[in-house]
């Protein structure tokens, strides 16, 4: 209760996007963070047509879902219960009528968000191991001496039980680069945005 809890506590700074709007607005947020959830992705056109509505911007909107949709995650991921999860809401700075809509939606809920997350991480591949060998024409009548080495590389993954392997090959200036996002997306890993992120999915 208490470790579910304080992984909530790190939702806080995104769940004050939702006293922007009022209780009208939030029900229909949480309506379109449980259709997102049940389709695996959100409608843009939805998105544009509800945020006309409601008199908001897409932008705000789509804060709203983000952390409607973080909240209900990070508390299913944790098996936080009902009761707990309902604590943890009364601690917010938010109106009790927001509190009672988020509560409402999780409740009702809270079973289907947990098998759609089962699901999606079914679906996820993981990482087994990557192989390379480097590559060099040494002779042709085009080649004019030119050396233009690439790189085989061989990436083997495996999904709900699966094994999978995809073969690319590239240059080193390809290599190189993807080389530099990997290390770029690497250091990414402590930022709190990460950080939530993990605690989503993982």
């Amino acid at each position: 209760g208490s470790r579910a809890m304080s992984v909530l506590v790190e939702q806080v700074s995104d769940i004050q996007a939702l006293g922007q709007v009022d209780g009208k607005q939030l029900a229909k947020c949480c309506e379109i963070c449980m259709y997102n959830f049940k389709n695996g992705a959100a409608d843009k056109k939805m998105y544009l047509r509800a945020a006309k509505e409601m008199s908001l911007s897409a932008t705000d909107l789509a804060a709203v879902v983000d952390s409607l949709s973080g909240l209900f995650i990070a508390s299913c991921k944790k098996q936080m219960k009902q009761s707990n999860f309902k604590i943890f809401m009364e601690t917010l700075q938010l109106p009790k009528e927001h509190i009672a809509i988020i509560y409402k939606y999780y409740s009702e809920n809270v079973q289907s968000i947990r098998e759609t997350l089962q699901n999606f991480s079914k679906r996820l591949s993981s990482y087994k191991s990557l192989s390379w060998r480097l590559e060099i024409e040494t002779s042709s009548r085009s080649l004019h001496h030119e050396v233009k080495p690439s790189f085989l590389l061989d990436l083997k993954t495996e999904r709900m039980g699966e094994p999978h392997s995809e073969l690319m090959q590239c240059d080193y200036s390809v290599l190189k680069n993807m080389c530099n996002e990997l290390e770029l997306a690497l250091s990414e890993l402590d930022s709190s945005h990460c950080r939530r992120m993990s605690t989503y999915i993982n």
